[in-house]
Order: C-alpha cells, then structure tokens, then sequence
C-alpha cells in the first residue's frame, strides 16, 4: 500500500458492482490504470450491487488502492446514504486532489461541495449527465431535477479546474450548460485489451448482432429492432443483454421479440465472461442510441464499442457518439439516427465478406490497442489534475482535437 496519497477519487458504484452500467465500468478502468501507474488511490463508492453488498475486499484495482465503502439505502442508484458524509469529508479533507465520476448521485454532489468548501482541487468527469438532449429532457420534464442542477450541479462544476468530457458532442453540452470560459479536457475512456481474447469468424449461417446495455428508450434497441424485424434473413439472429429499467419500454420490447418468433433472445444481465462469450460468438454489436425520436440521449462514449473493438468485434453505431471515425478506420459502420440509415447499414453487414469482415476485427483490435490505452489515457488525466493551473490549462488545450 503507498504510503500517501495522490489522488482521492469518488464514484457511486464501482467493480464488481453489477447493473450499475458504463459509470462504474469506466471508474474501474481509470483507477486500476492510475494504480498501475504507481499512483497512491483512496477510494470511496457505495457498496451497492444488484446481487449483494460489496466489502471493501470485494474491489481489486491495484496494491496503491485504499478502499472505502458506505452502505447506500432507499435511492440506491443514487448511492444514497448518510455513511457517505463522513467518508467524502475525510477524503477531501486528506487528499491533495479529488476525481469524481458523475454528477447529481448523493456522494459527487457532495464531493464536488466539500471540495469546494475545503478549497481543494478537483475534476469531475460527467459521464453523459450534461449532454444537450438529455439537459433539454430534464429542464422540460423534470422540474425538480432541473432545480437541482441549477442551484448544486452547475455552482460546483464551475469551480472545477476542469470537466473530463469523452466526446466532443459531450463538450458542446458541458459548455451550453455552464458556460464558455468552463475548462474542458477532452480524452477518451480507456479499455484494458490485454485482459480481452479475440475469436475468430463465428461459423455457421447468418449473421448474429449483439447489443449490451440496459432496455431503455435514450438507448434506442426498439427503434433498432423494427429496422433489423424489416432487413433479416431467415438464419440471421438477434441477442439482447442488459437489465429493463422502464416498465412502458420494455413492454413494446416484449411484444418485438414476439414478432421475431424466436430469432431475438433476450439474457437479462450478464456477467463479464458472459459477456465475453456473447462477443466472441456474434459478428456484431450494435450501439443504437438516439435511434428513437424522443429518447433524450445521454450516450457520451459508449463503453461497449471499446470493449466490442478490443474484442475484434465490428460494431454499427448511431452517429453522434465519439465513434463516428470507426468506418475510416475500417472498424464497422455508421448509421444516421433514422431507421432507414440502420437499414441501410444493416444490409451492409450483412453482405460483408468473411475476408474483409476479418480485416475489420483486426482494425478494431489495433485500434483499441493503439488509441484506447488505459495507462496511457490515464496518464493525461492526471497530469492535468495534479498539475498547476497553468500546466492544466496547457494540458486541456493540447487534448483537444485538432
């Protein structure tokens, strides 16, 4: 264990959590990186997970990690808990900087204002909470959330040293909602290919598509159900992973897979050797958000896409994410939010041949290789967090885009 610390990082759920999606997935893969790195990590999370209560020795991320976990009850999904008030003070109190995963869960929010009232140095990563349509979904809809925003989230994030966006759709929400002079660092998530096998071209007829993720309307699966219900063939197959997390939505999927007859299965959650093998036994994976009209898309990077690429998997993607280079650099294919493009796009892969279907698992596997290093990402990160003023403000400019 280091002996001090040099980055005290926050997060609602963290690994081996499970059903708590991309935010936890991602703040694993930065603090394992950090650790690796020979960073000294203090850690605090809620305990919560769908199967049961983590114990600090449940979370593996580095010998430099030092865990705390607070028991979080009623709004879990918001790692609510009255232990997280102790923990986050002693955390901002002690640690000379402070990363915090998400915005308006109990323990970012209060992170990011103990943060502010120590004085102490901090960078918030957003994770999709301030893209534009979603913002626009909650000032329109939820009226008491927007308050929230207003009056907690939006005070915080402007005394950040800067907010850690994934794409440049997310920047563009982060600087409508707060403001030009906000500091913006922009640097992808990290996915780890070392720990992630490749197989090769799955026999047999057809092609299977598979889609990861929880059955939501902002991530559009109906939408893409109808196209993939109108282009299929009869030994093509459909799977869906992920948990249901709206009662009206997940009915209309239902009554989708009942047209399929048979030809869409749908797993619930998996775990992540199932998922693994889900990967390793489809052509594609398919990340549809915004594909529905009303959706309020929150999507910023998309989690899976790495995790597919790493895995020589191909992948169709709605265009607006961080991905819409992937067909450049012979990755898979791009599709408008419109359900004709997914048809479209859909026929495509379907005609790819088995030669240059394997030309692009192996341009996705270089790529998260090459592009999606986590050490290397990482490095970024804490470089501009831990630097002076004026390295961050160096640093955010050099990670910009060109």
């Amino acid at each position: 264990m280091a002996s001090t610390m040099d980055v005290g990082v926050v997060s609602t759920h963290i690994p081996p959590a499970k059903g708590y999606g991309g935010v936890s997935v991602t703040a694993g893969v930065l603090t394992r990186a950090w650790a690796e790195s020979g960073c000294g990590i203090s850690l605090v999370a809620s305990s919560e997970s769908i199967d049961r209560r983590l114990k600090p020795t449940d979370v593996q991320l580095g010998n430099t990690v030092k865990v705390s976990l607070y028991r979080s009850y009623w709004f879990r999904r918001w790692g609510f808990g009255l232990g997280a008030v102790p923990r986050l003070f002693g955390l901002c109190l002690r640690a000379p900087v402070v990363y915090i995963h998400g915005i308006a869960t109990w323990p970012a929010t209060l992170a990011a204002l103990f943060c502010v009232l120590l004085g102490r140095r901090f960078m918030v990563a957003v994770h999709g909470g301030l893209m534009p349509e979603h913002v626009a979904l909650i000032r329109r809809r939820k009226p008491h959330k927007w308050l929230f925003y207003k009056w907690l989230t939006f005070p915080t994030l402007r005394r950040a040293i800067a907010i850690h966006c994934t794409s440049e759709t997310e920047a563009a929400g982060v600087t409508e909602a707060l403001g030009g002079d906000v500091r913006i660092l922009l640097v992808p998530n990290g996915i780890d290919s070392r720990a992630v096998s490749v197989a090769d071209y799955p026999e047999g007829e057809g092609i299977q598509i598979c889609f990861l993720g929880h059955v939501q309307q902002e991530k559009g699966i109906n939408a893409f159900i109808r196209a993939w219900l109108k282009t299929r063939r009869p030994a093509d197959r459909l799977v869906v992973a992920g948990r249901s997390v709206d009662g009206a939505y997940f009915k209309e999927f239902q009554a989708l897979l009942e047209q399929a007859g048979g030809a869409i299965r749908y797993r619930g959650y998996l775990g992540q050797a199932e998922v693994a093998a889900l990967l390793a036994e489809s052509h594609y994976l398919a990340l549809p958000s915004g594909l529905e009209e009303t959706g309020g898309m929150r999507e910023n990077f998309g989690n899976v896409v790495a995790e597919s690429m790493a895995a020589g998997r191909p992948v169709l993607v709605a265009r607006g994410l961080v991905w819409d280079h992937v067909e450049s650099i012979g990755a898979g294919f791009i599709f408008d939010r419109a359900e004709d493009s997914a048809c479209e796009i859909l026929r495509r892969a379907q005609s790819l041949s088995r030669e240059a279907w394997r030309r692009m698992s192996v341009n996705a596997r270089g790529y998260a290789e090459t592009k999606l290093d986590p050490v290397q990402l990482g490095e970024q990160v804490r470089r501009v967090l831990q630097g002076s003023d004026a390295a961050a403000s160096e640093d955010i400019a050099l990670c910009r885009p060109d």
